[in-house]
């Protein structure tokens, strides 16, 4: 007989304490009596006051040992009183469920492969003594704790049951590394360590499996299942051409026989392209589409084959619509102007006369040519040689004859590497705080930047009508003004559709890695690593992730399941099956189910024995005057 939940000091203390005040509150006098009588005119008022008075016997001690004994039977069973010996061979045991992505393939009756190793566990927890304590875990790229150490069976069941297959590939050795700590940091007795699955993985995660515990064992699903799935479907805008899209699809035969699949490309619901894949075992295959389009849509790449797993046969992607800059030109030489322009394909320009100012609602970009007109303007705005009394930004003085030099500290001024110009005019400006002087003579601005709500760009000389006109400086200084006020334009736009995992990106040899940001959902900062021009991040959830590189961006729709390539085949040394499975089970029964009821019953029999007479006997007296009041007038009329 031994307690499970309590020691023996600490149930003993807590009955004294209990039992002590029950006993003190039987023998403490609280009670005033009530006498009837006829009239108050023969009493006086005491004028000693009275005094309480502890009894000095018990008068009812039958009703105090009920009591007693109810609150021991409470105790035993809150300490959880076993009858027996206690039980030294019980152990902790952590039981590891595959549930990778390829856990969710089907054989010919339907079944799962999660559902066979759903089996398996359940069938190991039932073989356990009952005494034994399981954690549950459920195990994919990363291992997650279902359940803690627990002994309620039907508890595990239905967590095991509750088990759905993941995004993911497995990494079986992360997984047992976590069943290991927990057992050296939770657990009681070190049981053994059970993995319920299929064991398939990526070939880099098999190499890097740590050596396996002693107590390892393996309850594996070993049915061969045929898949053929896409791996990847990414698209790009020809550098040749912006309408132009490439897209390339990539697709993988998992099974062990060779396979001819249908792949189709459908655009909008209109068919792109279809090729027929012939995919030997375990080899992959890409293939490449063009189409062309402005507008904004979705592509979808689907393989037609009827296999095990459904989940890997169609991938999907949002493309965006091509974005136009609006650019409408004052100016009476559109000539000048028309190159500069015309290089980027995104810049929609429009060429009107500088002696009449339209508003242009659509209009992205205004560019006023030695013209400012009189109304208010709401667009970003360039100005090249304002007039003097109607510049934007101050004109503080005409200069004849002097050198411009680059402020190289500057971004818009990025990638000029032109000598310093000899001019024979330009107007210098005095700037706000806040402005950004791309150019500059004698100390002043000769071209400057001001950002705000609405940026502007102002030009002291007329870069094609001096010494600048034939720099390789002028287009640029121009690309980067336009790339300032809209980013849109220039940013190369990639799409991936592709798995969960850890994604890797090959990153130009120019990238700046203080403006690298890698977005989940557009909000959420992924952790990412950088590594000999390799970015490297992980997302264990099928999500659409952006990776912004500036003046690129990447963006990967990470909703195909990540299958494993490979199956790992364990040592021979590693027990297998439910071999051995079981134990000892323990002698001692609980009882505490029958103390709480003897508990119940004991009060039951304390109140009908005394508390019901003392509640019967008060309302005796309660009603004992009205019953005489009621008999009164009977007995005058007799």
């Amino acid at each position: 007989m031994f307690f499970f939940n309590l020691s023996a000091a600490e149930f003993l203390a807590l009955f004294g304490a209990v039992s002590s005040l029950v006993v003190v509150l039987y023998l403490l006098d609280r009670s005033r009596k009530k006498v009837t009588v006829a009239t108050l005119r023969f009493w006086q008022q005491s004028e000693i006051p009275s005094q309480r008075k502890h009894r000095r016997k018990i008068q009812q001690p039958l009703s105090l040992l009920l009591q007693l004994l109810a609150i021991l039977c409470l105790l035993l069973a809150i300490a959880q009183l076993r009858i027996g010996s206690p039980d030294r061979s019980s152990r902790d045991h952590v039981l590891v469920v595959d549930a990778s992505a390829w856990m969710g393939a089907q054989g010919a009756n339907r079944r799962t492969l999660l559902d066979e190793a759903r089996t398996a566990a359940i069938r190991y927890v039932r073989a356990l003594p009952s005494s034994d304590r399981v954690m549950l875990v459920k195990a994919d790229a990363l291992a997650t704790p279902v359940t803690g150490f627990e002994t309620n069976r039907g508890t595990l069941e239905q967590a095991i049951r509750g088990i759905q297959p993941g995004s993911a590939s497995l990494n079986l050795g992360q997984s047992i590394e976590f069943a290991a700590q927990a057992l050296r940091l939770e657990g009681k007795r070190a049981g053994e360590i059970v993995f319920a699955g299929s064991a398939r993985m990526m070939p880099d995660t098999i190499t890097e499996m740590p050596s396996l515990p002693s107590n390892l064992r393996l309850l594996p699903v070993k049915r061969e299942l045929e898949n053929c799935g896409l791996r990847k479907l990414s698209l790009r805008r020809s550098p040749q051409d912006h309408e132009l899209w490439q897209i390339y699809v990539t697709a993988r035969n998992y099974g062990q026989r060779p396979r001819v699949v249908p792949l189709t490309v459908a655009y909008g619901g209109a068919p792109v392209g279809t090729r027929r894949l012939s995919l030997a075992p375990g080899a992959e295959v890409s293939s490449s589409f063009e189409f062309r389009t402005k507008a904004a849509g979705w592509l979808e790449a689907q393989l037609e084959s009827n296999d095990a797993l459904p989940a890997d046969d169609t991938a999907t992607l949002e493309l965006p619509g091509e974005a136009a800059l609006r650019v409408v030109v004052y100016t009476n030489q559109p000539e000048l102007l028309r190159p500069l322009l015309a290089a980027n394909p995104h810049v929609e320009t429009v060429f009107r006369p500088a002696t009449v100012y339209e508003p242009d609602a659509k209009a992205g970009l205004l560019i006023f040519d030695r013209f400012r007109p009189t109304a208010a303007i709401t667009q970003n705005a360039i100005y090249i040689e304002p007039p003097a009394n109607g510049s934007p930004v101050p004109v503080r003085a005409e200069k004849k004859d002097v050198t411009v030099h680059w402020r190289a500290d500057q971004f818009l001024a990025a990638g000029l590497h032109t000598k310093d110009i000899r001019l024979e005019q330009t107007s210098l400006f005095s700037g706000a705080p806040g402005d950004m002087v791309i150019a500059e003579a004698d100390g002043n601005a000769a071209i400057l930047a001001r950002p705000g709500q609405t940026k502007t760009a102002v030009f002291g000389f007329h870069p094609m009508r001096s010494a600048m006109r034939y720099e390789l400086a002028t287009p640029l200084l121009f690309a980067n003004i336009l790339k300032w006020m809209e980013p849109d334009i220039f940013t190369r736009v990639e799409l991936q559709a592709g798995s969960t995992g850890t994604v890797s990106l090959a990153l130009d040899s120019d990238y700046d890695s203080s403006r690298v940001r890698v977005l989940a959902g557009e909000r959420t900062n992924l952790p990412f690593t950088i590594r000999n021009r390799t970015l490297r991040f992980f997302s264990g959830t099928p999500e659409t992730v952006r990776v912004s590189l500036g003046d690129r961006d990447v963006v990967y729709s990470m909703t195909l399941p990540e299958i494993g390539e490979a199956k790992w085949e364990p040592p021979k040394t590693v027990r297998a099956g439910f071999a051995g499975v079981g134990g000892v089970e323990s002698a001692a029964r609980d009882v505490w189910q029958w103390l709480a009821i003897l508990a119940g019953l004991l009060l039951i029999a304390e109140w009908i024995l005394f508390g019901m007479g003392a509640a019967t006997a008060a309302t005796t007296q309660k009603i004992l005057p009205f019953l005489k009041k009621a008999e009164s007038p009977r007995r005058k009329a007799s």
